[in-house]
């Protein structure tokens, strides 16, 4: 009798024991979005650009527990050197990517790819401005640091690969372009 009463308390103290923990929903699952932003710096393939500072947003739709499908919009700016005038290139892109991520308990690690329509803006001196708009690719990585079940911080690295474009005084051979940024995402259902 005094066995079975044990055998009877375990079960229900196990049970109560699990019953949150398996309650609780997988964080990324299928169905959840996400939302983030980021902010960071870019080095342009052009050697007559200077690097700048950028900043991205995101939002983040999942199709499993690994994959999803990510659209983020960002902004950089660039100032012309080494060139017989002055001036700033200002890029603005809006990409679509599918992202894969590793479990790896509070760190997830995520490689990312995908297209995007890239627009370059140039104020450049003594001239009316100019923009032109590319498409392009862009292909890379990050990781993601779970701080509470549904909040990250995220650290990424990006290349977006852009052909020519135009500014108002030169062609700039390629628009090409690196994108390294620290951020934030937050999970909801």
């Amino acid at each position: 009798m005094r066995t079975a009463f044990v055998a009877i308390a375990v079960g229900v103290v196990m049970a109560i024991g699990v019953t949150p923990a398996a309650a609780q929903q997988r964080v990324p699952d299928a169905g959840m979005w996400a939302v983030g932003a980021s902010a960071g710096a870019s080095g342009p393939a052009d050697a007559s650009l200077q690097r700048g500072f950028e900043g991205a947003g995101n939002i983040e739709g999942y199709m499993t527990p690994r994959v999803s499908i990510r659209g983020q919009v960002g902004a950089t700016s660039w100032d012309v050197v080494g060139r017989n005038f002055s001036g700033t290139i200002t890029p603005i892109f809006a990409d679509a990517n599918l992202v894969y991520n590793w479990e790896g308990g509070v760190v997830h690690p995520y490689v990312t790819g995908g297209v995007g329509i890239y627009h370059y803006h140039g104020s450049e001196s003594a001239t009316q401005d100019r923009s032109d708009t590319k498409p392009g690719v862009d292909v890379g990585g990050g990781l993601e640091y779970f701080f509470t079940r549904h909040t990250t911080i995220t650290g990424e690295l990006l290349y977006h690969k852009v052909g020519a474009f135009a500014s108002p005084l030169a062609t700039f051979n390629d628009g090409s372009f690196w994108r390294f940024g620290v951020g934030a995402k937050v999970y909801m259902k």
